[in-house]
């Protein structure tokens, strides 16, 4: 490659080629438009010169004529004037005959020996290709190009540094399915939960979590420095430019230095730079830029897997003991089919068999059959009955309860049923009582409360018709006294009876529909204090059924609960595995107050965020540059 001059060239030798063409052609161009100058400038001469010579000639005749004639003084005159003229024009003659001389003179002078004994080649240095690594910089010399920053942060304990990347490559090279607590770290969490104020790390990322903060600490602890050179990028014009046109060989031409530069200091700084860049460089790697990337991601790809297999682990192996858990508490109780019991679960779920009025005659206790007991299946996890239907839910009844605890009531119920029920009919007596005379006090004061409204509303009206009959005859006067003054006349003082029975008719409308609002509002008001003393009344007159209510009220809320599993909320749902009673009775501690950012956290893809830190320019300084490899051009 030898570089070129022109566009349309492919190397040196066609732009010599074309410059010796252009000479050549330049001197031709010159050579004719001199001639062609010469001899329009010859021609215009000799023309002038002609016509100067016939005006000679001519003036000649008429001085000889006029001389002829010499015997008139006038022809004597005219004659010396054309012989003047005569002599005028041969002087501009011999002039023109001169110019015209000098003219062929010059036209013989042109220069006609162009030629080109030698051409030579010379380059002037523009850039500097600089090697960098394995690639190169290019730099300008011309100023043309705007300096680029390097800056590179330089550490202060560069061993420390890897020997912590080492260390921390190391332990991300295994991930242990069970981590060792022989040196757990406590991280402070009261910023995202404030129930939750700490949390304990095991030995696995606890060590991890002491690595990344001592490299953070330690990439903290470090200068900057830079350098400023004006470096040629890959795809600039600048450097499409030097592809094109300019050469690294310049052969035995000779070389001459236009643009003043020098770049040794600065390329010495660079170079420092350089070697800096790789105190962080870990043994066996070629890039300590590549191995720090790598070693993000590595840490966001452990991180990430470990947290969600932890997460999901725990999760499971959650879940996992409390199904066993939930079996272990199931052992204590008697399961029974739901399916086969349902009708016995569904009356001691809807009757009330606890009130004295309709169990004392009635009452049945809760009883289930031993053929519908199921039993558990551990292979297919679910509860099997004796025709083989199956349920994953059973009604259980806890074997103490069922066999020991009922048949000891039924059996001191039993002994002082007597008694009991004399106690029962004294406090029913008692009660109906007391409910007779509260309805008869409540009976008598409604009425009276009705009384006293229907006569207020009496009164009401009586006065309303007193205040419009005075209002007319005020309304009477009023016109009379008005008609006087205006007329001034005693006949018309007569006062005239105001018809009014419209306004009258309208007004009691009115008030008739006023008080029809307040009674309907009162009565309103009456039927929602019967409803609250209709349930008062109720809850007075209600006596427990204690022989129900001490065995069966156990086996009552359980079918409740198992009927109403739909209302449960979310953390009394976990508990149903368990029992339905328990999901629905239990005492639960308060729920944990997270942040949400908490649960932002656990959502966020590390790789991602790895890969989006790592993609953002100006990351890792002093990257290397694919520009094209120049010294020196044109």
């Amino acid at each position: 490659m030898t570089g070129k001059i022109f566009k349309e060239s492919s190397n040196i030798y066609q732009d010599q080629a074309k410059i010796l063409f252009d000479y050549y052609k330049a001197a031709a161009e010159t050579i004719v438009a001199a001639e062609i100058a010469e001899e329009q400038n010859k021609a215009d001469l000799i023309r002038q010169r002609d016509e100067m010579i016939a005006v000679r000639n001519k003036s000649k005749t008429i001085a000889i004529v006029m001389f002829a004639l010499f015997f008139l003084i006038v022809t004597i005159v005219i004659g010396i004037v054309y012989l003047v003229k005569y002599f005028k024009c041969k002087d501009e003659v011999e002039r023109f005959d001169g110019l015209i001389i000098q003219c062929d003179e010059r036209y013989r002078n042109i220069r006609r020996e162009y030629k080109v004994n030698k051409i030579g080649v010379v380059y002037v240095p523009v850039a500097t290709r600089v090697p960098f690594e394995d690639k190169s910089i290019v730099l300008d010399h011309t100023g043309s190009v705007e300096e680029t920053d390097f800056n590179l942060t330089v550490l202060n304990q560069p061993d420390d540094f890897q020997s912590s990347v080492q260390q921390l490559s190391d332990t991300l090279d295994k991930l242990p399915v069970v981590e060792d607590n022989t040196m757990t770290e406590t991280v402070n969490t009261s910023d995202y939960s404030t129930s939750i104020q700490n949390i304990t790390l095991y030995d696995y990322m606890g060590s991890i979590d002491r690595q990344v903060r001592n490299i953070s600490y330690l990439l903290g602890d470090s200068n900057n420095a830079s350098v400023r050179i004006p470096v040629i990028s890959p795809g600039s014009k600048d450097a499409e430019y030097l592809r094109d046109y300019s050469t690294t060989d310049t052969g035995s031409h000779n070389v001459v230095k236009v643009f003043d530069v020098s770049f040794d200091d600065r390329l010495a700084k660079f170079a420092s730079l350089n070697a800096l860049k790789d105190q962080i460089k870990n043994t066996g790697d070629s890039d300590s830029n590549e191995y720090i990337k790598r070693l993000m991601r590595r840490l966001a790809d452990s991180v990430q897997l470990l947290t969600k297999t932890k997460l999901s682990s725990q999760s499971k192996l959650t879940n996992y003991t409390s199904s066993i858990f939930n079996l272990v508490l199931k052992a204590g109780f008697t399961q029974y089919s739901p399916t086969l019991e349902a009708e016995e679960i569904e009356r001691v779920r809807s009757e009330n068999i606890f009130d004295y009025h309709t169990a004392a005659n009635d009452y049945s206790p809760f009883a289930l059959k031993a053929s519908s007991v199921v039993k558990y299946e551990l292979f297919s996890d679910s509860w099997i009955a004796e025709d083989g239907s199956r349920t994953s839910m059973p009604f259980g009844m806890h074997q103490i309860d069922e066999e020991i605890f009922m048949p000891v009531i039924a059996a001191l119920m039993e002994e002082n049923k007597i008694e009991r029920m004399k106690i029962y009919n004294n406090i029913d007596d008692q009660k109906r009582m007391y409910v007779d005379r509260w309805k008869t006090e409540i009976g008598n004061y409604f009425r009276d409360n009705r009384k006293t409204a229907d006569e207020l509303i009496t009164h009401m009206r009586e006065t309303y018709a007193d205040y419009m009959n005075a209002y007319n005859m005020y309304q009477s006067l009023i016109n009379t006294s008005s008609a006087m003054k205006q007329s001034g006349s005693t006949d018309d003082s007569e006062v005239k009876e105001t018809e009014a029975q419209a306004e009258m008719i309208a007004g009691f409308e009115a008030q008739a529909s006023q008080c029809n609002q307040q009674q309907e509002a009162f009565a309103e008001f009456m039927d929602r204090i019967n409803d609250s003393i209709d349930e008062s009344t109720r809850q007075f007159e209600y006596i427990e059924y204690y022989e129900g209510s001490l065995r069966d009220s156990m086996a009552h809320e359980t079918a409740v609960a198992f009927s109403d599993l739909h209302a449960l909320d979310r953390r009394r749902r976990n508990l149903v595995g368990v029992s339905p009673y328990v999901a629905d009775n239990a005492v639960l501690l308060p729920e944990p107050m997270i942040n949400p950012e908490v649960f932002d956290s656990i959502q966020t893809d590390l790789v991602q965020k790895v890969n989006g830190a790592i993609g953002q320019p100006n990351v890792v300084s002093l990257e290397k540059t694919d520009a094209a490899a120049v010294e020196c051009g044109e």
